[in-house]
């Protein structure tokens, strides 16, 4: 049954990319592995150590550029150069194979067409009755081809990028941005995002409406959520 009375109203979707619509977390896995292979890493060590290192820096390095305290390129360049690091790579050619690695990387990955399951279904139902724009901390270039790649753009008006505007969710300005960009209110805007802290609070803090893709089934009371989802097909009965 549908909520009539908190999306009410509703015309603008904005929908998060990585992990809620493109499955992020598989087409990452295939990714990392081919740059494992490709760069020769496993002379260094096994690849369940470097998935370790990299994972755990790569963590920590977003959720600082989410606030805004790092640069893309650093949050980029680092995570590699870290793992390098600490698995015995020679000095002298990190910076230079770190670049390498990543830029592999992005390209490599945001050629891959796994979409989170539900998603296309989800899309399909929602472009014929609401404004969908995806609203994404992602990289301007990588996302368009993963939108591309997936076969998913068809079903999006807009892609509104931090990288856009230099600003990234859940700071204030992003979802300012988004608005002006899409001719939106937001008043009238959803949020759908699977990262409550940058999607559902960020979203929720500039009075849109929110619905937390629960993907993982944290536990929480998950105050800034309108909804909370925990498959993509339980979007219809809501919007």
């Amino acid at each position: 049954m549908k909520n009539d009375t908190v999306f009410k109203n509703i015309k603008t979707v904005f929908v998060d990319l990585d992990d809620t619509i493109w499955w992020f977390t598989e087409n990452s896995k295939l990714s990392l592995r081919h740059v494992f292979e490709l760069f020769g890493i496993g002379n260094y060590c096994d690849y369940g150590t470097f998935d370790f290192i990299y994972h755990e820096k790569n963590k920590e390095l977003w959720e600082l550029y989410h606030y805004g305290k790092i640069s893309k390129d650093y949050l980029v360049n680092e995570r590699f150069r870290y793992m390098l690091e600490k698995v015995g790579y020679p000095v002298d050619m990190l910076e230079e194979t770190a670049c390498e690695m990543n830029a592999e990387y992005l390209y490599y990955l945001s050629l891959q067409p796994v979409t989170v399951p539900g998603a296309r279904e989800m899309l399909l139902y929602l472009n014929g009755k609401y404004d969908v724009n995806v609203l994404s901390n992602g990289f301007s270039g990588v996302q368009q081809r993963k939108l591309s790649s997936s076969g998913l753009s068809k079903f999006i008006r807009k892609l509104v990028l931090s990288d856009d505007c230099g600003i990234t969710k859940p700071l204030p300005g992003i979802f300012t941005y988004a608005l002006d960009s899409c001719g939106a209110f937001a008043e009238s805007s959803v949020m759908i995002g699977d990262n409550y802290d940058a999607d559902i609070c960020g979203a929720k803090n500039v009075g849109w409406r929110t619905i937390f893709y629960n993907k993982n089934g944290e536990s929480g009371t998950f105050e800034s959520a309108d909804a909370v989802v925990h498959s993509l097909d339980e979007v219809s009965r809501l919007l």
